[in-house]
């Protein structure tokens, strides 16, 4: 995998596509009077560098399992399939360690070079999706906090699920949500966060990911339920997804009960002996301390009433 330029320049590439190796024996695509098209595309993973040596096929809707055509992508990221006969496709990209990406339908023109945007490679595809660019961790503070204020103003359904799917980041767990939504009622996205992660199924990161946005969106009128999500967050025995490009066993394992428990002891500024790194199962103690300390908690406001 090569590190390389921002998203922007990604989008550049693509409109270059004929400038580059892959596309190199394309120059100017197909000419006018061809009877068949050509689909170029570049790909990136979450962090916007470009990767090399990945897999692209494309398959003839409902057709036998054989791809029709098969191509691999440059050290840019780019790939190209010539001389493809018009009709519309299925395009999947695939690189070892990274798991099965979603695919994508594409269009093949008589005489056209189809130029597409840029697949990105997620370490766990599926909903909720979010681009780097609508994510809250790829824009300017300001916009972010106006697209955060606009969607918590609405307060409908549908735009608090868009501001909880915005708080996914791209790169990693953290997010500083509270500069995000600085002078917002935060009990409409924090239940909704906690709902995504109770009712439906999210892999190990994304549901990492809304922990911690959780734990920065907390305050006096979410607490009582955030403590109850987050002890029993404490046993999600999940390993969070390496990065595919680094080493095997080259990191210290994560689980999501980590992220948990350490949002908790922020929260509570108390410390419960957690061993990170180490599987729930291991650290049965530290959870029964931390269901011991929040029935204390309970208890002492019930007496100061």
């Amino acid at each position: 995998m090569r590190r390389s330029r921002p998203l922007l320049a990604g989008l550049v590439l693509v409109l270059t596509l004929p400038c580059l190796p892959a596309a190199a024996q394309a120059q100017a695509g197909p000419s006018s009077e061809a009877t068949t098209g050509w689909i170029c595309g570049v790909v990136i993973d979450e962090s916007q560098a470009f990767i090399e040596g990945v897999e692209a096929k494309l398959f003839a809707p409902a057709a036998a399992a054989e791809p029709v055509a098969v191509a691999t992508s440059d050290p840019h990221g780019v790939f190209c399939f010539q001389d493809v006969a018009p009709g519309f496709y299925d395009l999947r990209v695939s690189k070892e360690r990274w798991p099965p990406q979603q695919s994508r339908q594409v269009e093949a023109r008589a005489g056209l070079l189809n130029r597409l945007l840029p697949f990105e490679l997620e370490l766990e595809p599926g909903e909720p999706r979010v681009s780097f660019d609508d994510s809250f961790d790829g824009m300017p503070l300001s916009l972010a906090r106006s697209v955060m204020g606009r969607l918590l103003d609405q307060g409908d359904t549908s735009s608090i699920r868009e501001a909880a799917r915005r708080l996914l980041p791209k790169r990693g767990v953290r997010i500083e949500v509270g500069r995000i939504a600085v002078g917002n009622d935060p009990k409409p996205l924090c239940d909704e966060l906690m709902r995504q992660v109770e009712s439906s199924y999210l892999p190990p990161l994304k549901t990492a990911r809304y922990i911690f946005a959780v734990g920065e969106l907390v305050d006096g009128r979410t607490k009582d339920n955030v403590m109850l999500f987050l002890l029993r967050k404490l046993r999600d025995g999940r390993l969070l997804p390496s990065p595919p490009g680094s080493p095997l066993g080259s990191e210290s394992p994560v689980y999501v009960s980590d992220i948990a428990m350490e949002v908790y002891s922020r929260l509570n500024n108390h410390d419960f002996k957690w061993k990170y790194g180490q599987p729930p199962s291991q650290n049965q103690s530290s959870i029964a301390a931390a269901r011991t300390w929040w029935d204390q908690e309970l208890q002492r406001r019930e007496k100061r009433k």
